[in-house]
């Protein structure tokens, strides 16, 4: 059903309202007495009404799967115990994104808790992804003979299997799209294994979730053995919010399992328990209680950017220290990082879109842009920038002498993880990995004209289909300017924590007018909504300079009324607080 007869908006897009089921909405109101607004976004949720308690306050007695439904998690939970009871030193090897900062970091607190000590590696971006002979090779000189790798691990065939020939255990914990054969290790735990049912209730979730269910395992199986009767048994609970952080900034649906660790990783949150996040939140000035918004905007990309262009273990080594000092360190180091990542993504954006615009007027029906050298740490987030710009599948590439190597965003409809692993079945890429919607990848240079056809060849069909169907964005429901409060927004936080799979819900304020609006140099429009009988709503559009949309927004005349879609949040400055509304589409009202 259309809202507001909008067809068209200034982004092109026909606004629909989501699953709106009237007698559902009434119904559910009547039985759990919720406010029409809460309602109507569970029935647009589509939560089952008997699933709808469990949705709203789900509990870890209740909704956390038992780890032993996953293939080889028991195994490597025996192992892991194994190792433990003999006090031997454990190896582990991350990723140096967020999720892979959480999962080495949670896996090392656990370890440690119970007496065990650790060799952390997480890999700079020019040691490549994920696992490498060189390091398993240290690890077995340093006298570890068991391995875990988090969050990485499940396309790094050559490098376990030398480490396996070594006589390294390994047991890789990760979440990665796999191919056809399993790498040659002890134990793989991965719910996305082939051989699991597509349906598993963990299926969707970021490696430290996996990493979580599996220490579950080994700390049952430890107190079944009787470990803790001469020593304490830690609190798993006090691991979760860097569970919840991991999660957030990976991108996966928050239903289910993913959001009862999210929901039970903010309330843990609030402990400051972990001096590292408590640190990074203070040099990030977050005054109010942090959300998912606040991990997954503000956090993230601070204990991302250690990996980008600094120190790769800077974020596993914040989040998994005691050291007051050494936690204000390494938080304010990553600030200076996050700064300096800009800069140089702001340099590679401005070369990367002059390609760009070519590649459009060429007809391409995606985006392949390179240059020579560009920083590792910023190819995803400029393929990101490049996506949302001109929403095509876009692919950064870095030239390195004879070796490329690249990372590529999607669009709903362009599976990314499939298509990487196609092109490493065709032997197109030498190495690669990722999700539906984002992927990183490395081939040779000589390569290049053939991975460019085969992305032509892969892409055209899938895009041709995309193309004949009409673009949509969906709407939870209409208010008018009046309606718009802080009483609303404290009534729709019971739906938190918002996400992917969970969107915030989206309104569209209807019939105002557009004024005082501000340009920032970072390409932002700051503006009010006003409406017809007075009142106002402060709004802001990101990153829409030189957009259609923003183009209406800095030349709204004073009688041209809107329609104005976006979120609501709740915006605290200097101590008080008021209701915002992010822009995300316009339309001219009729």
């Amino acid at each position: 059903m259309l809202v507001l007869g909008v067809e068209k908006s200034l982004n092109k897009m026909r606004w629909v309202y989501r699953n709106q089921d009237e007698r559902l909405v009434q119904h559910i109101i009547q039985k759990f007495d919720f406010p029409e607004i809460i309602a109507r976004v569970l029935v647009a949720r589509k939560v089952e009404e008997d699933l709808i308690q469990s949705y709203l306050a789900p509990t870890l007695k209740a909704n956390l799967p038992n780890p032993s439904i996953l293939k080889d998690a028991e195994k490597a939970a025996a192992r892991i115990a194994d190792s433990i009871e003999r006090g031997e030193k454990i190896g582990i090897m991350g990723d140096y994104d967020v999720d892979g900062a959480t999962s080495s970091a949670l896996l090392k607190l656990f370890l440690n808790s119970v007496g065990v000590k650790t060799r952390v590696f997480i890999p700079d971006r020019d040691d490549g992804y994920g696992p490498n002979a060189i390091q398993m090779k240290k690890f077995y000189d340093d006298g570890i003979r068991l391995v875990a790798t988090v969050d990485c691990g499940m396309t790094a065939f050559e490098p376990i299997d030398y480490g396996t020939k070594l006589g390294l255990d390994i047991v890789i914990i990760d979440h990665h799209e796999p191919e056809r054969a399993l790498p040659n290790a002890y134990a793989v735990v991965n719910p996305k294994r082939l051989d699991e049912d597509l349906h598993h209730p963990c299926h969707s979730m970021a490696a430290v979730g996996v990493v979580f269910l599996v220490v579950v395992a080994i700390n049952r199986l430890l107190r079944q053995r009787g470990f803790y009767k001469s020593r304490p048994e830690p609190d798993l609970r006090e691991w979760l919010d860097l569970v919840a952080f991991g999660t957030v900034c990976d991108v996966v649906p928050l239903r289910g399992v993913n959001r009862l660790l999210v929901k039970a990783g903010l309330k843990q949150l609030k402990s400051g328990h972990n001096i590292g996040l408590k640190a990074l939140s203070e040099k990030a000035r977050i005054s109010e209680q942090i959300g998912a918004y606040h991990m997954g905007y503000i956090l993230g990309p601070r204990v991302n950017a250690s990996g980008r262009v600094g120190q790769s273990d800077l974020g596993m080594r914040l989040l998994s220290t005691f050291d007051e000092i050494e936690a204000q360190t390494i938080a304010s180091e990553l600030e200076e990082l996050n700064i300096l990542r800009r800069e140089i993504e702001a340099d590679v954006l401005e070369q990367a879109d002059e390609q760009a615009k070519a590649a459009i007027a060429a007809g391409k029906p995606y985006l392949l842009v390179k240059g020579n050298m560009w920083h590792q740490g910023v190819v995803g987030i400029v393929a990101g920038r490049l996506k949302e710009r001109y929403n095509l599948p876009s692919f950064v590439l870095s030239l390195e002498g004879e070796d490329v190597k690249g990372s590529s965003r999607s669009i709903p409809g362009i599976d990314l993880g499939s298509l990487v692993i196609t092109a490493l079945q065709k032997g197109i890429l030498s190495r690669g990995g990722g999700h539906p919607m984002a992927a990183g990848f490395s081939l040779e240079k000589d390569k290049l004209s053939e991975f460019d056809s085969f992305l032509m060849d892969y892409i055209t069909p899938r895009m041709a289909t995309l193309q004949n169907e009409t673009q949509e964005l969906e709407i939870d429901g209409i208010l008018n300017l009046s309606g718009v409060s802080l009483d609303l927004l404290e009534k729709l936080n019971i739906l938190e924590p918002f996400g992917e799979g969970n969107p915030e819900p989206r309104f569209v304020i209807q019939d105002v007018y557009v004024s005082k609006t501000i340009l920032t140099k970072n390409g932002h429009i700051i503006c009010k909504l006003t409406g017809k009988g007075g009142g106002y709503l402060d709004a802001v559009s990101f990153r829409s300079e030189n957009t259609a949309l923003g183009e209406v927004l800095l030349n709204s005349g004073k009688e041209q009324r809107y329609h104005v879609a976006g979120n609501l949040r709740i915006d605290n400055w200097n101590g008080r607080s008021k209701v915002q509304l992010l822009i995300q589409d316009v339309s001219i009202a009729e």
